[in-house]
């Protein structure tokens, strides 16, 4: 728990050159380990509501069941599309940084998108609490704080050298 919260402060930070250099040292199960805690906390509100709002055939169902399929059917999708969005945005990021010709790898950018959504997913689970409708508008500006954040962390890195400068010198 002391590492997450560690982890957690550095996030924080981001897009500071030291919070950086020090979250993409972490190994690649660290951030979806650190995301899916993040999950755990925002999906208990969400199941809470989720079953008081349901209709239908989950309306009828008995609590336990009813989490139980929360547990193995709702949560997985949902922690899927959140690590899906993560990816997408690391994608887009990295093929940034290789025009800006910087030396970086598909999992360093996944890495940081990933210590970079505590307050995009720390603020959706607090307009859960609020309104639905509010968290599902959360999610744009989310978006584009997670590539502000992306794009200021790419020029933390250096340049590649051309490797035919080199063989000219």
């Amino acid at each position: 728990m002391r590492d997450f919260m560690e982890q957690a402060k550095l996030s924080v930070q981001l897009p500071k050159k030291k919070a950086v250099f020090q979250l993409n040292r972490t190994r690649i199960g660290v951030p979806f380990f650190y995301v899916g805690i993040w999950l755990v906390f925002i999906c208990i509100p969400l199941s809470v509501q989720s079953y008081w709002n349901a209709e239908g055939l989950l309306g009828e169902l008995a609590i336990p069941i009813y989490f139980v399929y929360f547990l193995f059917v709702f949560f997985p999708i949902f922690a899927g599309a959140i690590y899906f969005l993560l990816a997408a945005i690391a994608a887009i990021a990295l093929t940034l940084a290789k025009l800006l010709e910087r030396k970086l790898t598909f999992l360093m950018m996944f890495k940081l998108a990933s210590f970079a959504a505590t307050f995009p997913l720390i603020g959706y689970g607090v307009f859960l609490f609020i309104d639905e409708g509010i968290a599902t508008l959360w999610i744009w500006p989310s978006v584009a704080f997670l590539f502000f954040v992306l794009v200021r962390s790419i020029f933390h890195y250096p340049k590649q050298k051309n490797k035919r400068q080199g063989l000219r010198k």
